[in-house]
């Protein structure tokens, strides 16, 4: 994997976006958007495989995240409304660029899709032709099976986060350095089941979207059970959604499954999501 663009952000800043070429001209790239608190960086592995499945692939670190500069702080803000509407367009415009007149397929890892789906509720990119969801549901308490424990903790998160001006998930070793606006919309997601990138609800919206979308469980994923993405994909009434459980058995090559191991452990999941790309957007 290597640097295709360094990218300056809307609002200051810049970013960039990693890749490695694969598959020809008709061929699809895939468009990794990453996890809470994920660097670009640790996808290397997963972007490599895909580009010897036959496809372009790439991967873009958020603001704050990675590679990208300034690093988040109490000043450093944004949420789900600014990675859907300001960064997730220039990453798109430089995924354009790397790769001409190539089909784009978004791919949410976690967080990711929930900032694929608010870019896909009020865009319509010709280019992006088809979505891909992993380990990606809605965090919202009821849905990740009435568990308690899933709102107690995000509530903590946020008031910690309103306390401190971002959230030191440093510390807590969950998430990261994140934004404070991300982690108030985040934690409002799990308390209340809607995703409202900057108080604005998008499910309305998502009743429109018509794109194919794979929905991808982790076996035994304990961050996203398949009910949360039921919750999550239950949203697209009018999109083909397709859904497939990746697991191992215990000869299968690789890390065991879990929420991140993909990532770093791409075999076989990253075989089935280039063939279903290429299937698909063809």
């Amino acid at each position: 994997m290597q640097t295709l663009r360094e990218i300056e952000l809307p609002k200051g800043g810049s970013t960039v976006l990693l890749g490695a070429e694969g598959g020809g001209p008709a061929d699809p790239v895939i468009l990794v958007l990453p996890a809470m608190g994920v660097p670009a960086a640790y996808y290397g592995p997963f972007v490599e495989d895909l580009a010897n499945q036959g496809v372009g692939a790439a991967v873009g670190d958020y603001p704050g995240q990675g590679q990208a500069r300034p690093r988040i702080s109490r000043v450093v803000d944004y949420g789900y409304g600014e990675l859907a509407r300001m960064w997730l367009p220039v990453i798109l415009d430089a995924t354009h660029a790397a790769f001409p007149g190539r089909a784009v397929v978004l791919l949410g890892h976690s967080l990711g899709g929930h900032v694929m789906l608010a870019y896909l509720a009020h865009v319509e990119d010709p280019k992006v032709r088809a979505g891909i969801l992993v380990g990606s549901g809605s965090p919202y308490w009821k849905a990740q099976g009435r568990n308690l424990g899933v709102l107690v903790k995000t509530q903590i998160a946020g008031g910690i986060t309103r306390v401190r001006g971002m959230w030191p998930g440093h510390r807590f070793g969950f998430g990261g350095r994140q934004p404070k606006t991300l982690m108030a919309e985040w934690a409002g997601y799990a308390r209340h089941g809607r995703l409202e990138p900057g108080g604005q609800a998008v499910e309305e919206h998502l009743h429109d979207v018509a794109l194919p979308v794979l929905a991808v469980d982790l076996d035994g994923d304990p961050l996203c059970p398949p009910s949360a993405t039921d919750h999550l994909v239950g949203k697209l009434t009018a999109a083909p959604v397709e859904r497939w459980t990746f697991t191992k058995g215990p000869t299968d090559p690789g890390k065991p499954v879990d929420h991140f191991s993909f990532a770093r452990s791409p075999e076989i999941i990253g075989e089935h999501l280039a063939t279903w790309a290429r299937t698909t957007v063809r």
